[in-house]
């Protein structure tokens, strides 16, 4: 009888054991280039039959950052870099902007593979008369202009999200 027990814990635990292996599996796809790496990302994030657009790539502490535009949301991520080569890496939410004013605007912070936090502030601009948006209290001010046919602006700073300003510059000004 306790021979019996032992061999059903056994199971139980080994069960358990193979779970736990399978789970941590890294089942991302991995390429020989960022570039393979991004174009597959950018196929990934693909929602709704609308491709997403590059907004900008962007090197930063070590880690290369993708910034695009998924059918009007703000989306990035970044590459991550190992032995099997490299890989996209997304663990922000796309961010979608609700119009009701000429611009909206927000922050997050993006988290890479590596660890690094990486401040990021973002929005929309729905008045097309708006040329550009200029972001201030991080240093010199910042022109944020609108890339790839999208409304979309961005920035990493380093300021305190709260303590940052986004200014519209209209045609004209």
């Amino acid at each position: 009888m306790l021979c019996k027990c032992v061999r059903v814990y056994a199971v139980i635990i080994l069960s358990i054991l193979s779970l736990y292996a399978c789970s941590n599996q890294d089942s991302r796809e991995w390429f020989e280039t960022e570039a393979e790496a991004i174009q597959y990302g950018l196929h990934m994030e693909n929602g709704e039959g609308i491709p997403p657009k590059i907004l900008s790539t962007e090197e930063y502490r070590g880690e290369t950052l993708v910034f695009f535009d998924l059918a009007g949301d703000f989306g990035a991520a970044s590459i991550s870099r190992s032995e099997k080569g490299y890989s996209w890496y997304r663990t922000a939410p796309h961010f979608g902007f609700e119009g009701g004013g000429d611009y909206s605007t927000g922050g997050f912070e993006l988290l890479t593979e590596s660890g690094v936090k990486i401040p990021i502030i973002c929005g929309k601009s729905f008045d097309s008369s708006i040329e550009k948006m200029v972001l201030s209290g991080d240093g010199p001010q910042k022109d944020l202009t609108f890339t790839n046919g999208s409304r979309l602006y961005y920035s990493i700073h380093e300021a305190d999200y709260n303590s940052l300003e986004v200014t519209p510059v209209r045609s004209g000004e």
